[in-house]
């Protein structure tokens, strides 16, 4: 879906750049409404010199002149040294990319913004494969839904939920490709010590996770039934999870997830 709206990024690291490119490539809108700044312009000239998309340097005054929407996207623990110039934000469709970032301390720095959205995507939404959870703190006209379903739908599937569950959410969508990557290394390196080439060794375990997560999207049965389905008693499969559970699997990645979460809640308190 294509819209008419100038969309401004302040900020243009990876997930800005990620998300400037899938609207690019899905041809949400046109280079030339898509403007960006970075901390020392850099970033920013760097993306529009490739793209044709426009940069306003470090300026955050002329980013705010030229957008119908912006997109925070710097670090959330830069929201203070920038409250300042997110105080010039009027009237304007705001989505907020910053983790931990409550809507309330948004208003608290944009009081006249207009329409506070909180989003949280991940890093998948590069190749169209992400999944980004939203909230709001406004009613949602049509037209400011359109515009948001278009962004975010570049990215990859869109979901709405409660912000009460957008600390957990980052844990386990916002933070969870990073796992998934720790958990490919891993394979790999396993797999090496066993006596696979480093290739062989990588070339399996990507495979294997991205077709078993790809069988677990289109399957209807629950995770565990696929590993029962891969699992025969006293097999390979069987040892292996058995390993897994004498070394407390899921009691370590709920701490992972829990660990994440808290650190989330701890710096929207920042």
């Amino acid at each position: 879906m294509r819209i008419s709206s100038k969309i401004g990024f302040w900020g243009s690291g990876n997930m800005a750049s990620a998300m400037m490119r899938r609207l690019l490539n899905k041809q949400v809108v046109k280079p030339q409404q898509l403007y960006c700044i970075s901390e020392f312009g850099r970033g920013a000239g760097a993306f529009a010199k490739e793209t044709g998309a426009n940069t306003c340097g470090n300026s955050s005054s002329d980013l705010i002149a030229a957008s119908d929407i912006l997109v925070l996207a710097f670090k959330p623990q830069q929201l203070e040294t920038q409250a300042a110039q997110i105080a010039e934000i009027n009237n304007r469709l705001v989505l907020s990319i910053l983790a931990g970032t409550s809507l309330e301390k948004l208003k608290k720095h944009i009081p006249n913004a207009g329409i506070l959205v909180r989003t949280m995507p991940n890093t998948p939404g590069r190749i169209g494969e992400g999944l980004t959870a939203y909230c709001s703190r406004n009613q949602l006209e049509n037209s400011d839904r359109e515009a948001l379903m278009a962004i975010l739908g570049s990215l990859g599937e869109v979901i709405e939920i409660e912000e009460a569950l957008m600390d957990v959410h980052t844990a386990v969508s916002g933070s969870g490709p990073a796992y998934v990557f720790e958990m490919i290394a891993a394979l790999a390196e396993a797999g090496e010590k066993e006596g696979l080439t480093p290739y062989l060794a990588l070339k399996s375990a990507k495979q294997t996770v991205l077709g078993a997560a790809a069988l677990a999207k289109q399957a209807d049965d629950p995770p565990e039934e696929l590993r029962n389905q891969v699992t025969s008693k006293g097999g390979t499969t069987a040892a292996g999870l058995q390993a897994m559970a004498d070394g407390n699997f899921r009691d370590l990645i709920h701490q992972t997830v829990r660990e994440a979460k808290l650190r989330s809640i701890e710096m929207g308190k920042e």
